[in-house]
């Protein structure tokens, strides 16, 4: 009897052995997987474009489709992502396909700064105003990521702010903006965005028409007609555009395109 339980005993010690022994192997297998960045070469591009705005300025002004390439949208979500000083992204890439986005990064996970790699759904939200980022298809190295394990790097390393915020594993990038000029409030707000080959294009609501129904409504008070002739430099009267006469209308357009420079200074301000 006391033979077959030191032998069970034994047994069971083995067992637990073995199955450390196998759980290291495991782990450690996982580890080196983890720890084999090839993505160095994709995360380590460096294509400065500080234009994002501009472009998308200049679009929404008419609300006409403008593009946004590769290199502005990279050089735009590294400011807001990358260069922040808690942040534990090093580095940071996002190349565009057909319908999606794929994302390489250095990211720091387990005291490890680490190759990442992930496929992301790019959708917009017309009613919450955001671009919400999906990723899936993730890997740390050369080792599959299951979904849990890709919601905990995404929380840890993505700092959130005024523009950028983080839902279960859900990257949101705000899409409306509100910008108030000399007592006039603008917004914009993007429409339509569709994933392209190298780049992606998006469509805004117009800021010129937006800006032309305050400018009717304005002239409709004393208050408006004096904000008017604050913000223009023209006295206003209470009748229609077309009783200014073209000297005016010509100052009348060159305010417009104050407006335009303003919004992308506030822009710029409120994205920095």
């Amino acid at each position: 009897m006391n033979q077959r339980k030191k032998r069970g005993r034994l047994i069971i010690i083995w067992t637990l052995v073995i199955l450390l022994i196998v759980s290291a192997a495991t782990a450690g297998t996982c580890l080196y997987l983890a720890c084999q960045d090839d993505y160095q070469s994709q995360y380590s591009v460096s294509q400065d474009d500080n234009t994002l705005m501009y472009t998308a300025l200049k679009g929404a002004i008419f609300g006409e489709a403008f593009t946004l390439t590769e290199a502005q949208v990279n050089t735009y979500l590294y400011d807001e992502i990358v260069n922040q000083s808690d942040s534990h992204i090093q580095k940071f890439h996002v190349y565009f396909q057909n319908d999606i986005a794929e994302i390489y990064a250095k990211v720091h996970y387990l005291n490890l700064d680490l190759g990442f790699y992930s496929k992301a759904k790019l959708s917009l939200d017309t009613v919450k105003n955001v671009v919400s980022v999906q990723l899936y298809d993730a890997k740390l190295g050369r080792l599959p990521i299951s979904e849990s394990v890709l919601k905990n790097i995404v929380s840890q390393n993505i700092k959130e702010s005024n523009i950028v915020s983080v839902r279960d594993g859900v990257i949101d990038v705000k899409s409306s903006y509100d910008f108030n000029i000399n007592s006039f409030t603008l917004n914009l707000t993007f429409q339509n965005l569709t994933v392209e080959d190298g780049s992606i294009t998006c469509q805004t609501n117009s800021l010129a028409g937006d800006a032309l129904h305050a400018l009717a409504d304005a002239l409709k008070t004393p208050e408006g007609r004096e904000k008017l002739k604050e913000l223009f430099h023209v006295a206003f009267s209470a009748e229609s555009l077309s009783d200014l006469g073209l000297d005016r209308l010509d100052r009348f357009i060159s305010g417009l395109n104050d407006i335009k420079d303003k919004i992308i200074s506030r822009f710029s301000d409120e994205s920095s």
